[in-house]
């Protein structure tokens, strides 16, 4: 994010309370708060051109009165959501591919392709992509993605003639 776009994001900045389901958390950093990031366990991604926080570094306590890495980050207004690849595991797996979690469903068709099935995990910012071509030899692989991941695979669908269809 550039300089600008960190102050508007700010400005309407809520603390980010969910857990971390991917391998860290993106961030908006300004320049001057990049060596703090840094000391805590931040990391660089230069192919994406943003800082971003591990998962494994989160729960870490900063020091008396501040509390942990993520309370830090939160103080900071600089937490913008889940990043990189997520974390499956059993418990992931079960939450997610399962009843257990709140989410809104769509699916996005096109003639002879099949569909795509995609819900949305509003309390954790998951969205989940299953296809189904419609053949015996079809890929139903389940794909979990941050939320911009999964906006940006909903609009190349779109772009590539797939359509919403309504649930029935």
């Amino acid at each position: 994010m550039k300089t600008k776009e960190i102050a508007t994001f700010r400005k309407t900045y809520k603390p980010y309370h969910k857990q971390c389901y991917f391998e860290g958390f993106k961030l908006a950093v300004h320049f001057d708060e990049k060596d703090d990031v840094k000391r805590y366990g931040g990391r660089w991604d230069a192919d994406e051109k943003i800082w971003w926080m591990p998962f494994d570094n989160l729960s870490t306590d900063v020091h008396a009165g501040v509390g942990t890495v993520t309370d830090w980050l939160n103080a900071g207004k600089m937490i913008v959501g889940q990043y990189g690849k997520f974390n499956l595991n059993d418990h992931t797996e079960n939450l997610f591919s399962s009843n257990n979690s709140k989410y809104t469903e769509y699916k996005l068709g096109t003639e002879g392709n099949g569909f795509w099935q995609v819900r949305f995990f509003f309390d954790e910012d998951v969205i989940t992509y299953k296809h189904f071509s419609g053949r015996a030899d079809g890929d139903n692989t389940l794909e979990y993605l941050t939320i911009e991941d999964g906006r940006q695979r909903w609009d190349a669908l779109i772009e590539g003639g797939y359509n919403r269809v309504e649930n029935s």
